[in-house]
């Protein structure tokens, strides 16, 4: 399930949010689920599915949305024109809980920001996206950072691989294959054997815009990790293609990362 949610800006115009909020982004959403007195909020937010060493929530978000022109940089900072924007949620969960998640979000009010300036949202509508019909090939498009990395037991930090690098195809398509065996483990999607059919990936820019997020920035545990906007065509089964668009696609999606529109044109065919 799929939700959009139209924000008014409330601080706005020319209210000063960092471009650094993807995680506090995510921690108004976690606190958010997790306040939704249900088994599934509390699952979600505490454990995730796990298989193996690995364990997936999910859900993931696109970036704000605004308008064209609702914004103009300054610096590290974006300098907001407009007092609307939209917010893609998805989950890949039950249909049947789509009102429970709806009703999480509704009239919500939020504030996310540094230490140096912020901006408060509201909440102003949800509206349910209707699922697309997932073909063998399809076209995406990034509404958030697309991560793909490797770090072996003696590497301090990990490689975040650019998408025409050689290793990113086998480790992107592995990530989608695990989150299947989990997904079909945990009664998430009805079995099949992923591994039946055609797997290709391949990107269609020539130049992925690098995106640098920093994950609780300014104390003793920040992080800084590298993912990237671009469009890529996808071939796979159907229900792979269901898993990545609605679970993210790469790592770290209940941060925000590897949340997907679908380009439509004649390349998405059967």
């Amino acid at each position: 399930m799929r939700f959009k949610l139209s924000l008014y800006v409330a601080d706005a115009p020319n209210c000063l949010l960092p471009v650094n909020y993807q995680y506090p982004l995510s921690a108004w959403i976690y606190k958010t689920i997790h306040e939704g007195d249900h088994a599934f909020a509390r699952f979600l937010h505490e454990t995730g599915f796990k298989i193996g060493g690995a364990a997936y929530k999910f859900f993931t978000f696109s970036r704000l949305l605004f308008p064209h022109h609702g914004f103009v940089m300054q610096g590290d900072r974006m300098k907001l024109l407009t007092d609307r924007a939209e917010l893609v949620v998805s989950f890949l969960a039950p249909e049947a809980m789509q009102h429970f998640v709806s009703g999480l979000f509704s009239l919500q009010h939020f504030r996310i920001g540094d230490k140096k300036s912020a901006v408060s949202f509201r909440v102003e509508k949800v509206e349910a996206l209707p699922l697309p019909l997932f073909k063998s090939t399809m076209m995406y498009r990034t509404l958030s950072p697309l991560l793909v990395s490797y770090k072996t037991e003696d590497q301090r930090n990990a490689h975040y691989f650019d998408p025409h690098e050689s290793e990113y195809n086998s480790i992107f398509l592995n990530n989608l294959r695990q989150k299947a065996a989990s997904a079909i483990g945990h009664g998430l999607i009805q079995n099949f054997a992923p591994g039946d059919g055609k797997l290709s990936f391949k990107p269609s820019d020539s130049k992925p815009k690098s995106n640098l997020l920093i994950i609780k920035a300014d104390t003793p545990a920040e992080t800084r990790i590298r993912g990237f906007m671009y469009s890529f065509e996808l071939t796979a089964p159907p229900l792979l293609h269901k898993i990545g668009f609605l679970g993210g696609f790469g790592e770290k999606n209940s941060l925000g990362l590897g949340c997907v529109s679908i380009i439509k044109n004649e390349n998405n065919k059967h």
